[in-house]
């Protein structure tokens, strides 16, 4: 998606609540320390982008509003496409459907984390089962990159029988050793390798792991 394809919807959240010349004003603001430009930032740097959005608009929005607009910006990440946010509400709008993350970098990771919040919201869960979400997959997604250089997450949402997000995260890695002592809490690294992993199991209301000298498959569920 090209650079002012993605700016012309970031403009156009901006502009939902404030004036056009101030949304303006805060979105050039926000790209130049960030080295991008209206033209030149990509699908890929939104979650970069939406971030320092956050403090960039705390002068310009009303604070009882400021959450629906990081909502909205939030489901740019989890849209066919930028244009597409924009059709009547924004929850109503963006189209909850199962969607996998590569991740080889921390932008990676951030897209991925960002992007489990948004989809936890538009099925309507309360803002600490999203947190929840949000953090065991930033917890997966730093793990993969850190020890198997990189995998992929998968983002399942459901309905029925029961409400909930199932994520799924895949790597290609060297597998987890001592992986009872690992989820036991017991297990001391050097590296800290395995210690989110207990993390995530914490935070899921189901979880499963299964690990070798093949790669690593992590699934949970976070119920809503």
């Amino acid at each position: 998606m090209s650079g002012g394809t993605v700016c012309a919807g970031v403009l156009r959240v901006l502009q939902q609540f404030m004036s056009e010349t101030a949304a303006r004003l805060v979105l050039r603001g926000t790209l130049e320390p960030l080295r991008l430009s209206l033209e030149s930032a990509t699908q890929a740097e939104l979650p970069r982008i939406i971030e320092a959005l956050e403090p960039a608009t705390r002068h310009f929005v009303d604070p009882s509003r400021k959450s629906q607009l990081m909502t909205q910006l939030r489901l740019l990440l989890s849209t066919s496409s930028v244009s597409g946010a924009f059709g009547g509400s924004a929850a109503a709008s963006a189209e909850v459907r199962p969607t996998t993350y590569l991740v080889r970098t921390e932008a990676d990771a951030s897209h991925a984390r960002l992007a489990a919040k948004v989809m936890c919201e538009s099925l309507g869960g309360r803002g600490y089962e999203c947190q929840k979400v949000a953090t065991a997959v930033s917890e997966l997604a730093r793990n993969q990159i850190s020890y198997a250089g990189g995998g992929t997450i998968h983002l399942a949402p459901q309905v029925a029988p029961k409400r909930m997000l199932r994520v799924s995260a895949e790597d290609s890695g060297q597998g987890i050793s001592d992986l009872p002592r690992v989820l036991s809490g017991t297990y001391k690294s050097k590296t800290g390798m395995g210690l989110g992993l207990l993390g995530v199991k914490r935070l899921a209301d189901r979880f499963d792991v299964r690990t070798g000298p093949d790669g690593t498959q992590v699934e949970f569920e976070v119920w809503l």
